[in-house]
């Protein structure tokens, strides 16, 4: 009797045995949404926080040299704005333009020779005129002579655009009647050896702060990539801590005194 409820037991523990038991996963699992934003918001957090050590580097490395290419070259264009502005307010002067201008176009308002399709904002003590006003209110040379030490000009961006480019512009500068005739500066668009130097300057302190943008645009870029990385591991994660124990019981029978004995296997299963 006691033989057969000892039979019994074992073919129901055999039979229970052929179904898998989870095992509590530990560590815990990760929130992979929380990983996204972590990333989001800081790259390669997400991926420490699932324990992709080696990709947190990467991306937090990259997060470094993102923000390290935006302050030098930022940095480094604004200096050398600085260096052109200074450079155009010793070399360009607003009253040498104005005299050259309208002793070169009589009457410049009506004149269709007189080049004035770009704009440069004017004061007159408070009062402030476009270009195309000032030459409609002040005609000819002598209608603004009483107020030649009242005027200013407004220097914005575009201003030191306008006189780096435009010929309109170019009695303004202290070299311009050096070169009015000569013939290589006739058929580019500088007027004067200063002018020129001066819209190269001005271009390379421009390529300095697109640059500074590339690395901006890089860095945003660097977020979503992670985003999206720290999720995809994070799940993956997740499905490597789900694991099954599988018992099979197999009968091994031995020739002995022993007599019967049972062989156990147990098989860990990774999902």
């Amino acid at each position: 009797m006691k033989r057969i409820s000892f039979l019994l037991v074992l073919m129901l523990t055999f039979l229970n045995a052929q179904t898998p038991i989870p095992i509590p996963s530990n560590p815990e699992e990760k929130s992979p949404r929380k990983a996204m934003l972590m990333s989001a918001v800081l790259p390669g957090t997400g991926q420490f926080y699932s324990k992709n050590t080696s990709w947190g580097i990467v991306y937090s490395a990259l997060e470094l040299a993102g923000i390290t290419g935006i302050i030098y070259y930022k940095q480094a264009g604004e200096n050398k704005t600085d260096q052109y502005e200074r450079y155009a307010d010793n070399h360009w002067n607003d009253i040498r333009w104005l005299d050259d201008y309208y002793g070169e176009y009589f009457e410049p308002y009506n004149n269709n020779n007189a080049e004035k399709t770009h704009n440069v904002n004017i004061y007159v003590g408070y009062k402030r005129y476009t270009f195309m006003e000032f030459i409609q209110t002040f005609r000819v040379w002598d209608d603004w002579q009483d107020i030649r030490n009242h005027i200013e000009l407004e220097k914005e961006y575009h201003f030191y655009e306008n006189i780096s480019k435009y010929k309109q512009f170019k009695q303004g500068w202290d070299d311009w009647q050096n070169y009015r005739n000569d013939p290589y500066y006739q058929v580019i668009e500088r007027s004067s050896p200063n002018q020129e130097k001066y819209a190269n300057m001005r271009k390379y302190a421009n390529d300095l702060l697109k640059r500074s943008g590339y690395f901006s645009s890089a860095i945003m870029f660097n977020h979503v990539i992670s985003a999206f990385d720290a999720y995809i591991r994070t799940t993956k994660f997740n499905n490597s801590l789900t694991q099954n124990i599988k018992f099979q019981l197999v009968p091994a029978v031995i020739t002995g005194n022993q007599g019967l004995t049972l062989h156990m296997q147990i098989d860990l299963v990774k999902l």
